[in-house]
């Protein structure tokens, strides 16, 4: 029978059928209790009550995520886009003493690409060498960016979550692909297909994080990776921290070569600050050249490997390049000591366990974690740059093999000294005193009370201690107080 053919009373008839409970995650009546995105605004600040909420379209209810998630990634990309064209339009200006121009604005454009990890082709070449701190600008768009689709989305769940990242990763990533297509100028372009691939990745990680945090999801997971991780960040610090100080003594004796290439490029206020974001630009890479090289593994130039034993026969006149040595200089292996005091660092943070299957555990995880680190690490600091002595720039994939034997060799250290000061702290401490004390009275056993004494430990009353006094322990030798409880308390 339809439901057309039943009278009012039998339309208002309950029908056993659809009595059946549903989820109780889930509204069994969107109309009565409101809809989902309502009920979570209506606990956030900002947002007015679902029944006192403006009947507009942006103050009604949440945006759809799909468009939410397409008008946030449009937003970021262009808002990066036209910000690097506007500082490098200033640049060029500034600093080129040349007009603004529209390949100014192409430049621009592969700039913005190149802060994404986008690969060149460079005449004949291909430049991969990349300025990967860069990363930085673009994720600060792309974190408000998710931010704002997890308020406007109302987003509340894993799977909403990846609909509203995949939505601002494909109109991000459309973005980079028509800013590659732009940005071909003489001689260099992006790879178009790289670009989109690289923006649509890097736009779904950091919006998709943005979400999360926004809308709290994965609270618990992330407190239990932080456990997990946390002895692989310290060692991670430790090694940077190590790279940081080579750097700066690679700079500090060679401050006269940098200052004669800046003499020679004479860059002005302006040229110096865009010079000196490009350098931050390497940094990492830099960070893990000078790693390497303390290591004793080197750094390749055109095929050839520079160690600390092994220099170069000619310095190579470009900015950064210059640190590298032309001289042996096998005083930088004091370097290695960087990945043992790494696992050092590592284990200790670690701490005990319960059991020796979970104190292995937690340090294979912590070491595992932290090769992942170094492999990426050494991933971004190879590439090329142009051709010649510039077509293979980076560490050997040694260091990754050197680097993991460091950290294991700094744990097995740090488990001998434990136990080392464990036994030091536990061993047997003959007194002196007491032996002193037992060859004054004449007891073979300096523990053993002597017949002038009684059972108390104090002196007979007849007894004349040197004092001169009797009875008067004044004159008496204290006994040792760490060999037990006290022989004269009563």
């Amino acid at each position: 029978m339809s439901r057309a053919s039943q009278g009012p009373s039998n339309r208002s008839r309950s029908n056993p059928t659809r009595t059946t409970s549903r989820p109780s995650s889930r509204p069994a009546n969107r109309a009565a209790t409101g809809r989902e995105a309502d009920r979570i605004k209506a606990v956030r600040s900002g947002w007015a009550s679902p029944a006192a909420a403006v009947s507009t379209f942006w103050r009604s209810g949440p945006l759809p995520l799909p468009l939410a998630g397409i008008a946030a990634g449009l937003w970021a990309a262009l808002t990066g886009l036209v910000v690097t064209v506007v500082l490098t339009l200033l640049v060029w200006i500034f600093a080129a003493g040349e007009s603004a121009s529209d390949t100014a604005m192409r430049v621009g454009a592969d700039i913005w690409l190149a802060a994404h990890g986008t690969p060149f082709t460079v005449g004949d070449g291909v430049w991969t060498l990349l300025p990967w701190a860069w990363v930085v600008f673009p994720c600060l768009t792309l974190w408000a960016a998710g931010r704002w689709v997890a308020h406007r989305g109302a987003v509340a769940y894993p799977k909403s979550l990846v609909v509203a990242a995949v939505s601002v990763a494909v109109a991000y990533a459309t973005v980079a692909l028509l800013a590659a297509l732009f940005g071909t100028v003489s001689g260099a372009s992006a790879m178009p297909a790289r670009a989109s691939l690289h923006a649509g990745a890097v736009a779904f990680v950091v919006s998709g994080a943005a979400m999360a945090r926004r809308a709290n999801l994965g609270r618990e997971g992330v407190r239990r990776a932080w456990r997990l991780v946390r002895p692989a960040v310290a060692g991670m610090a430790v090694l940077t921290m190590g790279a940081a100080v080579a750097l700066l003594a690679s700079l500090v004796l060679s401050h006269a070569g940098t200052a004669t290439l800046l003499e020679q490029v004479r860059p002005g206020f302006v040229g110096g600050a865009a010079l000196l974001i490009v350098w931050v630009g390497y940094l990492p890479a830099t960070l893990m050249w000078a790693l390497s090289y303390t290591l004793g593994t080197g750094v390749m130039v055109a095929g050839t490997t520079v160690t600390p034993t092994s220099a170069l026969d000619s310095s190579v006149e470009m900015l950064g390049l210059h640190l590298l040595p032309t001289t042996v200089q096998p005083w930088w292996l004091v370097g290695a000591l960087t990945p043992i005091a790494a696992g050092v660092v590592l284990s200790r943070i670690a701490g005990p366990a319960a059991s020796r299957r979970d104190w292995l555990l937690a340090r294979a995880a912590a070491v595992a974690v932290l090769l992942i680190a170094v492999d990426l690490w050494w991933a971004i600091s190879v590439g090329r740059i142009g051709g010649g002595r510039l077509d293979l720039l980076g560490p050997p994939p040694t260091v990754i093999a050197v680097l993991a034997g460091g950290v294991v060799l700094g744990i097995l250290l740090e488990v001998a000294g434990s136990r080392a000061h464990r036994w030091w702290s536990a061993r047997h401490v003959v007194d002196v005193t007491d032996r002193a004390r037992g060859a004054d009275t004449g007891s073979g056993d300096p523990g053993e009370p002597s017949a002038a004494q009684t059972s108390d430990g104090e002196p007979s009353a007849g007894q004349v201690d040197p004092a001169g006094e009797p009875g008067d322990s004044a004159g008496s030798v204290p006994p040792s107080p760490g060999d037990g409880p006290d022989e004269r308390s009563t």
